[in-house]
């Protein structure tokens, strides 16, 4: 009992986050019943499983059952810490993705604070379960009964309210839901359908809008049609991770800032995510990353990479991180022989030193009579990573990253100095890269894009987010695009304004027709647009993640669930009240994200 009430005050961290706290009796209702309800169910099940470890001798019983106690604690906290910052809970996934680095890589200090933490709460419990079997004075209330009844009560309550809320899609019971972790409150469409409380049309609505994850998948739409190119064109992608468009600039990078005005840079592209997953995986199927399962059980490679394959083209994957989570080694990759898989190195500026040089040896290596693909992907911005050496830095800044400290209250300047010049030492290992491209020769001949997968908050919305994967505002979504070549000054490419959207899924559609001879209709494999053709007026565009997917607008962001539930968000996100779903748009979106299902 002791530790579901100290599991529910932990818990109540949760709901500081909820876009705006329930104002109706029923929705304070189902917050209040399931916290108490859900926690204290949480306790009683870790209690059962404890039951057999009753029957070991005093020291080695309280030692077991107090640290079981404490890590499960200690857990739950550090899931809100999770939460907080990217507003998703720790589940097996994602604790693969935080011990990979993937999501976010912890300091020491992170994880020294993290195991003294453990330890002063494992010394309490066991403190607190040698009084308790010592026979410590207690009131004579029967607290035990009236605590199980209190729950039992509860229990019935947050089930019953969620029954009719999901029957009739009342979003302030709906959404709450998934703010606290392991929660999955009952539902009957079936009961409610023949007493006449659901309602089939909001229903349908939210089926409509959830993420089906389908395995049959039709892509492309048709066989891939060509022309023989007669002179193929040497393409060169630089992806730097966690990348926000508010630093490709003549101060923070300097040398791809400076490379790209050879070209054409694009003031308002949006990545297809907001995590690397989904980043990387609309920039080279040109399709939105809610296709990803579907792609990934069938091991479907992109049509941009069969293309590049059918055309002999020389690949070099170089990428800081492992390329195995996500598991681009089995879907982008997949056709790819003697596959690099990672970099060598310690720390993300370390991986960043070791892709470079590789892929300075492989250029030197590369067959001058065939046409070469080079990828590479630099991760030190996603870590704030850089050498402690390094000249260049922003001061003041922090020196050590410890996301157990952030908060509202931290003053995100120190953060963003520290950001931008990680930003600055990935753009002087890319000088290198570039000026072997303009030594080699084959700067004419070579077409550069230069971009991120997704990109990186630094508190901008003042909501406690720190990184990625948490929200669609621009900070997250918003990164550089740059592409220069041949026929890039020559193009209708250079119609395109400041304020037009453009998106990842742009990127293929305009290389396969322009410079690798396909002739199919791009929408025959991408929800795309060609660059090189006259400007298209979006009024939105699609980005998703993991469990969600977003419709972007200037003004608005419509982020939507997994099973269809939705908020309506303005570009801070910060509920939009009064307004109305836009159906446009939404159906346009819904025909994307279900176009390559069979």
């Amino acid at each position: 009992m002791v530790n579901a009430i100290i599991a529910m005050f932990i818990s109540c961290r949760y709901f500081a986050f909820l876009p705006e706290f329930p104002s109706d009796i029923l929705g304070l209702s189902f917050l209040v019943s399931s916290l108490f309800s859900h926690m204290a169910l949480l306790s009683a099940v870790l209690g059962l499983l404890l039951i057999p470890f009753l029957l070991l001798p005093t020291i080695p019983r309280r030692f077991i059952i107090s640290g079981v106690a404490a890590f499960g604690l200690i857990a739950l906290f550090l899931d809100t810490v999770v939460y907080s910052q990217y507003r998703f809970h720790v589940n097996a996934v994602m604790l693969e993705l935080v011990m990979s680095g993937q999501v976010v890589d912890f300091p020491i200090v992170t994880w020294i604070m993290t195991f003294i933490g453990i330890a002063l709460i494992w010394a309490f419990q066991y403190f607190l379960i040698s009084k308790l079997e010592n026979g410590i004075p207690r009131p004579q209330w029967k607290l035990g009964k009236k605590f199980a009844w209190l729950t039992f009560i509860t229990l019935l309550m947050s089930n019953g309210i969620h029954i009719w809320a999901a029957a009739n899609v009342y979003q302030p019971v709906t959404v709450t839901k998934r703010y606290l972790p392991l929660f999955q409150p009952a539902t009957s469409t079936k009961t409610m359908k023949k007493m006449g409380w659901l309602d089939e049309a909001a229903i349908e609505k939210q089926k409509a809008m959830s993420l089906e994850r389908k395995s049959d998948i039709n892509y492309p739409l048709s066989p891939i049609q060509s022309n023989t190119v007669t002179k193929p064109t040497n393409i060169v992608f630089i992806v730097v991770d966690s990348w926000r468009a508010d630093t490709f600039n003549a101060d923070v990078s300097p040398n791809m800032w400076q490379y790209a005005q050879q070209g054409k840079i694009f003031d308002n592209h949006i990545s297809t995510g907001n995590c690397t997953r989904t980043g990387i995986f609309g920039l080279f199927y040109a399709i939105p990353g809610t296709y990803w399962h579907g792609i990934l059980v069938n091991r479907q490679t992109p049509v941009f990479m069969d293309r590049l394959q059918a055309m002999n083209y020389q690949l070099g994957i170089f990428a800081a991180a492992k390329l195995t989570n996500p598991e681009f080694d089995q879907n982008i990759f997949a056709k790819v022989p003697n596959l690099r898989i990672s970099s060598e190195g310690r720390s993300p500026d370390g991986l960043d030193v070791g892709l470079t040089q590789d892929w300075l040896k492989w250029y030197d290596k590369r067959d001058k009579n065939k046409p070469t693909f080079s990828f590479l992907f630099y991760d030190s911005p996603h870590g704030y990573a850089f050498p402690k050496d390094y000249p260049h830095q922003y001061k003041p800044m922090l020196e050590e990253v410890n996301y157990l400290k952030l908060s509202n209250d931290t003053d995100r300047s120190l953060m963003m100095n520290r950001y931008k010049t990680s930003v600055h030492y990935v753009d002087s290992l890319v000088k290198e890269v570039l000026d072997k491209i303009k030594a080699s020769g084959d700067a004419d001949n070579t077409l550069v894009i230069i971009t991120g997968d997704h990109g990186q908050e630094v508190n901008d919305n003042m909501e406690n987010f720190w990184g990625h994967n948490g929200n669609y505002t621009d900070p997250q979504v918003k990164v550089p695009l740059a592409i220069i070549g041949p026929k890039v000054k020559d193009s209708t490419m250079m119609q395109w304004d400041k304020d037009t959207f453009t998106s990842h899924q742009d990127i293929v559609p305009t290389i396969m027709k322009n410079y690798l001879g396909v002739k199919n209709n791009i929408h025959d494999y991408s929800v795309g647009e060609d660059l090189m053709a006259p400007i298209v007026k979006r009024d939105w565009i699609l980005a998703s993640n993991y469990s969600s997917y977003a419709v972007i607008t200037p003004k608005s962001i419509l982020e939507v669930g997994a099973v269809g539930q939705y908020d309506l968000l303005d570009k801070k996100n910060k509920p939009l009240k009064g307004q109305q779903l836009n159906g446009k748009y939404l159906q346009a979106a819904l025909e994307q994200i279900s176009r390559f299902n069979k």
